[in-house]
């Protein structure tokens, strides 16, 4: 094999080996809420093409829309698991990990779920982040991988409370009343 031919096969290695890009994503990717409910976004790895040991994520988003109540990290990551560390303050959650040495994850699978609250209306943009302390590291090579991040766009709907309602129609009740009584004053 010649230098031009081996030049090719090596680039043709390395195109196939980018062409399937590993990501960490949210599921949904955008969801519209009620303020005051709770939802779930599930953090998805994909396209991992070979076994994976761990890894690990950090979190950001608007605290005057969203609070992260929990992260759940599945049982499957045996060796190791941690939700991380909740900042609603900040609106950061950092250190999220998970490890296994009995049971390596290739292709797509759930690394964890995010609970969340919402608390005030308008949108929150969900920010995937890699953690420099726990990379993602395959079983084989226990080379690192650097997934591609995909975030999530979460708008909470501010929908009257029942307390505000009850109100306006107790107005408008009493404009009622005033008007009638108006009219026979001056039919009368």
């Amino acid at each position: 094999m010649n230098f031009k031919s081996l030049t090719l096969a090596i680039a043709a290695t390395l195109a196939l080996g980018t062409a399937q890009a590993q990501s960490l994503s949210l599921s949904p990717d955008s969801k519209t809420v009620d303020l005051g409910t709770s939802f779930s976004l599930d953090v998805l790895a994909s396209d991992f093409a070979n076994p994976i040991l761990g890894g690990g994520f950090e979190l950001s988003f608007d605290p005057s829309v969203l609070r992260l109540d929990s992260v759940v990290i599945p049982a499957s990551w045996e060796f190791a698991r941690s939700g991380g560390l909740i900042d609603n303050a900040s609106g950061t959650l950092s250190d999220a990990y998970f490890a296994t040495f009995s049971a390596p994850k290739a292709g797509d699978f759930l690394t964890a779920t995010l609970n969340f609250s919402a608390i005030g209306g308008g949108q929150s943009k969900v920010t995937l982040l890699p953690n420099a302390l726990q990379p993602f590291v395959e079983d084989v090579t226990v080379a690192v991988i650097d997934p591609v991040y995909k975030s999530a766009q979460i708008t909470v709907t501010a929908i009257p409370e029942p307390s505000a309602v009850a109100l306006l129609l107790a107005g408008a009740g009493v404009m009622v009343v005033v008007g009638s009584q108006r009219r026979r004053q001056s039919q009368g």
